[in-house]
């Protein structure tokens, strides 16, 4: 929170006017707690030992942090979401797919051939005791389990 506010072109602390600061006032106990709370956060400033350059910087390094991880963040999103029939995937190998007529996903492929491409569950085509599967999305199968490594 901003101990500190511009009005009318100048600096000053929030909720303290400057007329209040001229000689012979009388500071009240809400300005004094207002003058002792910005020592105290300025105090706490100081004993950081940083320079404002060193702040901008840790500033500037922290956003850069944040939009990696919010980046990596929808990489992994998009992982876990899924992509309608008509967009093929990309990489061939096995996928998860979600069928219109059937509520339970099964593992399966995609292969491109010379009328687009066909989904294919395992090595078959999408079919199940001769009802025909109607795929309607895919998605990447998430990597397998590796166990836990100690210490990490």
């Amino acid at each position: 929170m901003r101990l500190t506010e511009r009005k009318s072109g100048e600096w000053k602390l929030k909720g303290l006017e400057w007329e209040s600061f001229r000689e012979g006032e009388i500071i009240t106990k809400e300005m004094r707690e207002k003058i002792y709370g910005a020592l105290c956060k300025l105090k706490c400033y100081e004993d950081t030992e940083l320079s404002p350059e060193d702040v901008e910087r840790l500033n500037d390094f922290e956003k850069t942090q944040l939009a990696l991880l919010l980046e990596k963040l929808s990489e992994e999103r998009k992982k876990n979401e899924w992509t309608p029939a008509e967009i093929p995937p990309e990489k061939e190998g096995y996928i998860l797919l979600s069928f219109e007529n059937f509520s339970i996903p099964l593992v399966g492929r995609y292969e491109e051939d010379e009328n687009g491409g066909t989904y294919y569950i395992g090595g078959e085509v999408a079919t199940c005791l001769s009802q025909d599967l109607y795929v309607n999305a895919w998605m990447i199968l998430p990597d397998s389990y590796k166990g836990k490594i100690e210490g990490k």
